[in-house]
């Protein structure tokens, strides 16, 4: 049996917090004041692009039908529970068929990236190149959008193909570095957030969501932005991945039932935000933060209990089968060729 790299879980259980942290300082208006700000940029600099690279790592091409299904099995699940959800808090959903809400847009694009993996698998130095290139110049096209999350999953697809293709290689690499060097990294990492910081870049641009044309710049100067703020991430992910430790531990444990967290996570945000919304009237900024960041600890720890991953991971599976059930009959029988191909005839 192989050995579990419990280096995976744990960097996935400390981004999961900071989904979860990042999503309930979002409802405090954070990219106006001057100490929320900060953790912000921490945040939303490499937490995502993070979280697709390590699910570049663990994407395989078998049962191909049944993995993009699951995904959208979720997708098409979270929405209306969501719009439900929100209805009861007298929230606006503010969302269409087209533009999955909020944080679902990870589902729609894991689905698109996982159809991506045989192709990533078969032609891997294209594949990779043309990543790159969908990736940076992507916003130029005007027609794509937040609309099915086409510019989140081309702006997020190279962190997907090096995670598939070198993630493994990266991840030994990045644990192995002396002392001196993984510290020379981190410096270099936080340089780059700090720079963020104070030159004040258009926190959007960490989204992913929108094209050039809403930031009113040049494609040059677009791809120019597009192209630091990748290097940023791919900085802070390397920190992350080299300090991240390979014990078992709770944060381990919360790093394999992420996707529970993930996908009930925002029912609790958007269940607190009434209050939430209010809070910078009420507490001071440092206050705030620290009061999110015991709610987010308090809210991660409870979500990864497992069996909240277990039921969900029955129920996605167990619709997935039923969908495809109807086309069990069109699947090639494993061990079984064709005469011709046995050289029968």
């Amino acid at each position: 049996m192989p050995i579990r790299d419990h280096r995976l879980d744990r960097a996935k259980g400390i981004l999961i917090f900071a989904v979860v942290l990042g999503h309930l300082l979002a409802r405090t208006s954070p990219w106006d004041d001057d100490v929320l700000r900060a953790p912000m940029y921490l945040i939303y600099s490499f937490h995502m692009p993070a979280f697709v690279f390590l699910a570049g790592i663990t994407a395989k091409s078998t049962r191909l039908p049944e993995r993009v299904l699951t995904f959208l099995v979720l997708l098409f699940t979270v929405l209306p529970l969501m719009w439900g959800w929100m209805w009861v808090f007298d929230l606006n959903p503010d969302y269409s068929f087209l533009t999955p809400f909020w944080y679902t847009w990870f589902l729609l694009s894991m689905a698109c990236w996982i159809i991506t993996v045989p192709f990533i698998e078969r032609f891997p130095r294209t594949i990779l190149v043309t990543s790159v290139v969908v990736g940076l110049f992507g916003g130029i096209l005007p027609i794509l959008d937040t609309e099915l999350s086409a510019s989140r999953s081309m702006i997020f697809w190279p962190f997907f193909v090096i995670g598939k293709l070198y993630g493994k290689q990266i991840l030994n690499w990045a644990g192995s570095l002396r002392i001196w060097q993984k510290l020379f990294f981190t410096a270099t990492a936080f340089g780059a957030i700090g720079y963020f910081y104070l030159d004040e870049v258009y926190y959007k641009w960490f989204y992913g969501s929108l094209n050039f044309a809403h930031f009113d710049v040049s494609i040059p100067e677009g791809v120019g932005i597009r192209l630091i703020v990748d290097i940023g991430a791919l900085l802070m992910t390397l920190a992350l991945l080299m300090w991240v430790g390979d014990k078992d531990t709770i944060i381990a444990k919360i790093g394999r039932n992420s996707l529970a967290v993930y996908v009930l996570h925002g029912f609790v945000v958007r269940g607190l935000q009434p209050l939430l919304d209010d809070v910078e009237g009420v507490l001071s900024s440092p206050l705030i933060l620290v009061v999110c960041f015991f709610v987010a600890l308090l809210a991660t720890y409870v979500l990864s209990w497992a069996p909240f991953e277990k039921a969900l991971r029955w129920y996605s599976s167990t619709v997935t089968r039923l969908l495809l059930a109807p086309f069990a009959s069109l699947r090639p029988e494993p061990g079984r060729h064709s005469d011709r191909s046995s050289g029968r005839g």
